[in-house]
């Protein structure tokens, strides 16, 4: 069978969202899931004190997680932890070597320097991708297009990223568009970051391939205007 998918839930609606985006992604890989729960009762929690974490018996924690994993059409398997984040996730690979790490990404009206530290915890703390799944996201993940952002340096990705990723796209039959983002005054020519971007072995084997130049003041901006006009994901 193949490496399962790491879904953390907290009970939250972004939490859920996220769920649902993983077990659609589970389905086309053939591939379980484990739902981790992490129970923050540590005083050593920077929130612990604050009044923001919702107490749950282990009765409601048992049948919060039951209700979650009812209705997937993958197998699913609980795990539940009292430690701190990093600590229970880094034993969760540990012990279930997942092949891809799920968690969503609450509300925008909570700072993005708070969901950038909890990515970064997390990447520095497990070997293993990781996908943050906006608020906004549908619950069916539109991977038959997939956009690539990519400058003309050269970067280098982990046998197991890479292969995950060719997994995923190979499941999703997916169409790859590579967009190079510049200033709206300098030369747009792609080739030398589609390069860079075979190199790393993320394009390997895949024919439907197409690369682009976007004109933008922002990175960022530049390749979320190339994925809408694209119609695929990033």
């Amino acid at each position: 069978m193949p490496a399962p998918l790491l879904v953390l839930t907290d009970f939250t609606p972004d939490a859920d969202l996220a769920l649902s985006y993983a077990a659609a992604i589970a389905t086309e890989l053939e591939a379980p899931i484990v739902l981790l729960h992490i129970r923050r009762t540590s005083l050593l929690d920077p929130e612990a004190l604050s009044g923001r974490i919702p107490q749950w018996s282990e009765g409601e924690i048992a049948s919060e997680l039951s209700k979650r994993t009812a209705d997937l059409t993958v197998p699913a398997t609980v795990d539940i932890s009292n430690d701190l984040l990093e600590s229970a996730v880094a034993a969760a690979v540990a012990q279930h070597q997942p092949q891809l790490i799920v968690l969503g990404r609450p509300d925008y009206n909570k700072p993005d320097e708070l969901i950038d530290t909890t990515s970064l915890t997390l990447l520095r703390h497990t070997p293993v991708p990781l996908l943050v799944v906006p608020i906004t996201a549908p619950a069916q993940p539109n991977l038959r297009r997939v956009t690539i952002g990519a400058d003309n340096q050269p970067f280098s990705l982990s046998p197991q990223v890479v292969e995950f990723c060719q997994n995923l796209l190979s499941a999703f039959n997916a169409t790859i568009n590579i967009t190079h983002v510049v200033e709206p005054e300098d030369d747009d020519n792609s080739s030398l970051a589609s390069q860079q971007v075979e190199k790393s072995g993320l394009t390997t084997g895949f024919q439907r391939i197409t690369t682009r130049g976007q004109r933008h003041l922002s990175p960022v901006d530049g390749i979320i205007a190339a994925v809408e006009e694209d119609g695929g994901a990033y």
